[in-house]
């Protein structure tokens, strides 16, 4: 019994040491820390060309999601945030809530490093929650085109857990 019982404590903090800090499927590559009183997030996207976007959304659905979004136009890199309402491109907010520490395009590369807010436009972004990785979608005379691909999902991330 006693043996029974060390084996579940121990995979018990086995299930804590191992905290979802990263993501990485197909193009895109994430991982992610609190520091200095921010989430710090490190992103690439080895597939990304011109006219392209690729994004992070934070929430279950596609209603109500607040989002990050790294667009290349010209091999310049802008990253936006903003809210769903449904399917569609976000609302985007008037000035960006992330600060962004790097963000470069070359090839087919975007490499980005951002700062997001622990109240990222009135979310607790350190809670337990559904984060969505969209890996691509097209730039059409300016304005976001429907992503390729379905985003990937990653459930239960608990970003106050990654220091």
């Amino acid at each position: 019994m006693l043996s029974q019982t060390i084996i579940l404590l121990l995979i018990s903090i086995g299930t804590v040491a191992s905290q979802t800090c990263k993501f990485s499927k197909s193009a895109v590559k994430a991982n992610w820390k609190i520091q200095n009183g921010a989430l710090q997030i490190q992103y690439q996207n080895n597939r990304i060309t011109n006219n392209q976007w690729t994004a992070i959304g934070f929430g279950p659905g596609m209603s109500n999601l607040n989002v990050i979004v790294f667009i290349v136009q010209n091999s310049q890199v802008t990253v936006r945030t903003g809210r769903t309402s449904g399917y569609g491109p976000p609302s985007f907010d008037n000035q960006s809530s992330v600060s962004v520490q790097m963000a470069n395009h070359s090839g087919s590369t975007l490499n980005a490093l951002v700062n997001v807010p622990l109240n990222f436009n009135g979310m607790n972004i350190q809670n337990c929650q559904t984060w969505n990785f969209v890996q691509s979608g097209p730039i059409n005379n300016g304005n976001m085109g429907v992503h390729t691909s379905r985003p990937d999902q990653v459930n239960n991330v608990c970003a106050s857990q990654c220091r």
